[in-house]
């Protein structure tokens, strides 16, 4: 039995308002190719399918198109929630996609339901081969009612102990009702000790304080979501499947790829499918001559047009800036470049105006829960603040559905 695993999606996503859905597209076409080539029988994916809990239009056409294409190669998906991704936006098609070989669990139901989140997985034969334990993201309110035993235990350890409890509870009853199957996790989390880049700093809401390996460690084999770069937590056990395409300017020499799974006699071999990049993200920075000595030098090597981030640093003001970012928004497309992003900076300003207006945010480039999250930044009470962002969250996909 083969099994593919995935994570981190993120359809719909925007950078500076560069629409992605042409990486992703990409993406999807090498990932039936693959599938079919090597006959892969499960493809999980690991939470943050979607951008936003309130997905547009054509990332939720994107999706089910997805999906409708993996059908016709006869390989069966296991997908669960993400904290980008709206549980009740997923869950609505559900029983639908249970005909086309899609198991959806998007909300965790309580260890007392535990059974509703082992799914077992067959091989061609019809025979059952393993047993899947999905565990979709958990909200930091849940988890710590499943920690809070001692009312003078702070918070945080209060959801530390709840995430322990959870992972130790499915281990122990995968153990006891399923002791002759190949026992496979998935989940979306942050882990301790993970290295986390810009792009995840901006999407992390909860379960920041992470969760340790030895509790993970419950499983067979464990693939994870939530940290776009695929780290392993527990060699050869336990790992991070990885966003497949660059999200974030950090991230762009990062190898993307896929974790193959190789089940055979109870066995578990895992191997990594490099996924083909298709766009090069570049930031640079400097003063005006070094940018653009740095410019001339980029090259466009992939089929996607890059895209450009760029610093510009003076000691003093400098008009000639403003006509040579004139300048490359003109020629910049003939070499296949894309100038999304622009910031200029002078020192002797700093004191009364920290940047140009070039660095000023444009109001539609900002997300409602990164605007959101900013007001209620200064708050002290992290309990407080999780539950107003998690009514908020709620309220905005209701709102917008």
């Amino acid at each position: 039995m083969r099994i593919f695993i995935s994570a981190d999606w993120h359809l719909g996503k925007r950078l500076h308002q560069e629409d992605l859905s042409e990486d992703m597209e990409l993406f999807f076409t090498f990932l039936i190719e693959k599938i079919r080539e090597e006959e892969t029988d499960y493809l999980l994916i690991a939470g943050d399918i979607f951008d936003q809990h309130n997905p547009a239009h054509e990332a939720s056409r994107q999706y089910y198109r997805f999906l409708s294409k993996l059908n016709a190669t006869g390989c069966k998906a296991i997908i669960i929630a993400g904290n980008h991704d709206s549980p009740s936006f997923l869950d609505t098609p559900s029983s639908l996609l249970s005909n086309f070989g899609v198991t959806v669990v998007s909300q965790y139901p309580g260890m007392d339901k535990i059974n509703d989140v082992f799914i077992p997985i067959e091989d061609k034969s019809g025979r059952n081969k393993a047993i899947v334990a999905a565990i979709p993201f958990l909200q930091d309110r849940f988890i710590r009612q499943v920690g809070e035993g001692d009312s003078s235990k702070t918070i945080d350890e209060k959801i530390q102990e709840g995430m322990r409890n959870i992972f130790l509870h499915a281990g122990e009853a995968l153990r006891r009702e399923h002791p002759g199957l190949t026992h496979i996790g998935m989940a979306h989390l942050h882990a301790q000790g993970m290295q986390v880049n810009e792009a995840e700093r901006d999407i992390q809401i909860g379960n920041i304080l992470g969760i340790t390996a030895d509790a993970l460690n419950q499983f067979d084999y464990l693939g994870l979501g939530h940290i776009h770069t695929g780290q392993a937590v527990l060699e050869g056990r336990i790992h991070y499947a990885s966003s497949p395409v660059s999200l974030g300017f950090s991230e762009n020499n990062y190898a993307h790829k896929i974790i193959r799974l190789d089940l055979e006699d109870g066995q578990i071999k895992q191997s990594f499918i490099p996924i083909p990049k298709t766009r090069s993200l570049y930031q640079v920075k400097g003063s005006l001559a070094e940018v653009e000595q740095k410019i001339n030098s980029l090259r466009c090597k992939y089929q996607l047009p890059v895209l450009l981030d760029i610093a510009i640093e003076e000691p003093t003001y400098k008009p000639t800036v403003m006509e040579a970012i004139t300048t490359w928004r003109e020629t910049l497309p003939t070499r296949n470049f894309r100038l999304i992003q622009q910031r200029v900076t002078y020192q002797d300003r700093l004191n009364s105006s920290r940047t140009s207006a070039l660095q000023a945010e444009r109001v539609h480039d900002l997300q409602p829960e990164a605007v959101f999250s900013a007001l209620i930044k200064e708050r002290e009470d992290n309990a407080e603040k999780t539950a107003i962002m998690e009514l908020f969250q709620s309220l905005l996909s209701d709102l917008t559905r």
